[in-house]
């Protein structure tokens, strides 16, 4: 069993503070720190004392440390992956930041709510709310908080697969971050500088930016910050072939971040760590790392940590190949990522529905002055009213239909979501139910993607899933539904389609991904995918053809990957040699 977590000396020392403090102000205060220093460490122990220091701001009458708490909370919540209360928490933030005129505390806020937007897949409304931060900056003459500001404009774009853009921000934020005034946010965009420049291959640049970041963290004190920069370090110097610096590196990350108690940097440094060393042939001590990364993502509830470990584990194995074992982390690898990818979805649409009550309310709270001071206004000024309500009107509709669009369809490939599949897969098996009519279901996976992300970049990865995303559509019938069922998987509904008719169909598409011209996407890019298929009726449900058909697809990954396989009726009599294509 791993050991627990050590605590923070500095939370230690906050907690003796908090016991001794004497009056409610002082308390107030020490519980403000605490949440603060809390949220990347443990955020459930850090929404706790942020909720504690709102309650007692509350009582005293103290407006901004509420301010302050109910941000925090919205931090707390954002780590805690519940975006939906992050943002209702964000929008009480805003206007507790409003009601005091605190221009720094509204940027702040305004910043947070662009980094959820576009976690949550919302490129557009994450900018508006930066760019209306960055206003604030400007107004208030605050180049601290404007290079925070310009530096998350920076990781929108970055994220979005616009690099370029986002290293033009990087640039400004770091000309605005004297070295003297504004040591942290330099180290800051430092530290993203870095990541961008090592995801284009611009290692020596990339490894400068980083050690600056390293060495400034380590001057202020900032260990978890510290931490995470190593753990970015080691990576860029693994990927210049220093792999003797980089498992130093990594190390120092691995301890310093359970020195701090910092959860999310352990499992990251140890992943690092358990790759490297399988990349050196040390096959033992790196499964060692992976699993002990592995129990703490369960312990901790890092899913997605969790998700990188299994894929990892498989890696691992099926380089010594231990197929069943490669296979087995494969499987639990997916069903993270799938889960995760469904709560996302899920996540999405409450925060858009929250944001959108929010914003409503908001508005008629607006609506309720302006008519209460039309009351004593000629009717002149009803005339502006009437329309400031019909231009309201319009931006809800407006609103509405955005959440429906984005409710049904995938933000990155623009083909139909989980949800969407669901409700297709309901409705044509129900069809089958009825009138007997036959139904094929396929699951297609694109074989060895995780390379591209490491090799190339998460950009390079996007523009392949968006060029595969139009590649499918092109193969299949107007009838037939794409969607993107997670990651790198995708899925296909194919109505009055029999087991014979879904075999041509899932090789054409085979074929096509292997002759498709990647190399226009990145040098020496070349793909090949698996596809596993049912057309047997005869099951339950779509849901039980959909598992066959996924069941079909690990027997093409054991196979060796890029071929076809399926089941269904026409083909029970058929030797499985005659239902694989390669």
């Amino acid at each position: 069993m791993n050991p627990p977590l050590r605590r923070d000396p500095a939370v230690t020392a906050l907690l003796a503070l908090l016991e001794t403090a004497p009056t409610p102000g002082e308390r107030l205060s020490v519980m403000l720190d605490l949440a603060e220093h809390l949220i990347g460490v443990d955020a459930a122990e850090a929404m706790h004392y942020a909720e504690d220091a709102e309650s007692l701001a509350t009582s005293l009458g103290r407006a901004a440390p509420r301010a302050e708490a109910l941000y925090l909370k919205g931090r707390s919540a954002e780590h805690l992956l519940d975006y939906p209360r992050a943002l209702a928490m964000y929008a009480d933030a805003l206007i507790a930041f409003e009601g005091v005129e605190d221009m720094r505390g509204m940027a702040k806020v305004l910043r947070a709510l662009g980094y959820l937007h576009d976690a949550l897949g919302d490129f557009a409304t994450a900018l508006d709310h930066l760019f209306r931060a960055l206003a604030l900056d400007e107004r208030a003459g605050d180049n601290g908080s404007r290079a925070a500001t310009l530096r998350t404009i920076g990781i929108v774009h970055s994220k979005s697969g616009d690099t370029a853009t986002g290293l033009d921000y990087y640039r400004q934020s770091l000309a605005l971050a004297d070295a003297n005034t504004e040591p942290a946010e330099r180290a800051k965009t430092l530290n993203n500088l870095g990541i961008n420049l090592k995801n284009l291959g611009r290692i020596e640049e990339s490894i400068r930016a980083l050690t600056e970041a390293r060495d400034i963290f380590d001057r202020l004190g900032l260990s978890l910050h510290k931490a995470g920069s190593l753990t970015n370090l080691g990576l860029a110097q693994e990927r210049a072939g220093q792999l003797d610096v980089a498992e130093a590196t990594l190390r120092e990350a691995l301890e310093l971040s359970e020195r701090t108690g910092y959860g999310y940097g352990v499992g990251d440094a140890r992943i690092a760590l358990g790759r490297l060393c399988s990349r050196q042939q040390r096959h033992d001590e790196g499964r060692a790392f992976l699993e002990a990364a592995l129990a703490l993502c369960q312990r901790h509830g890092l899913r997605q940590l969790a998700a990188e470990c299994h894929e990892a584990l498989a890696d691992h194995h099926e380089s010594k190949g231990d197929y069943a074992a490669a296979l087995t982390h494969y499987r639990h690898f997916h069903k993270v990522e799938r889960e995760v990818l469904s709560e996302s979805a899920g996540n999405k649409v409450r925060a858009l529905q929250i944001h959108h009550e929010v914003e409503a309310a908001r508005r008629e709270a607006e609506m309720m002055r302006e008519r209460q001071d039309a009351l004593s206004k000629a009717n002149a000024e009803l005339e502006a009213l009437n329309a400031s309500l019909t231009e309201a009107n319009v931006l809800r509709i407006s609103l509405v239909d955005q959440l429906e669009r984005q409710t049904y369809e995938d933000a990155l490939t623009g083909l139909a979501n989980r949800r969407r599949l669901d409700m297709r897969l309901t409705e044509s098996f129900a069809l089958v139910q009825r009138h007997g009519r036959p139904l094929a279901v396929a699951v297609a996976d694109l074989d060895h993607f995780k390379h591209v992300n490491d090799q190339h970049s998460h950009a390079i990865g996007d523009a392949v899933l968006k060029a595969l995303a139009q590649l499918l559509q092109s193969q299949v019938r107007q009838t037939d539904l794409v969607a993107r069922y997670g990651g790198e998987e995708f899925v296909l509904v194919m109505s009055e389609t029999d087991a014979d008719a879904a075999f041509v169909v899932c090789e054409k598409v085979r074929s096509a991904v292997e002759q498709y011209p990647w190399s226009s996407i990145a040098p020496d890019l070349a793909l090949t995918i698996s596809i596993g298929y049912c057309a047997d009726t005869s099951l339950d449900s779509g849901e039980r053809m959909l598992a066959a058909a996924d069941a079909e697809l690990y027997a093409c990954k054991a196979a060796g990957r890029n071929c076809v396989s399926g089941t269904g009726a026409s083909l029970r009599d058929k030797p499985k040699s005659a239902r694989m294509a390669s």
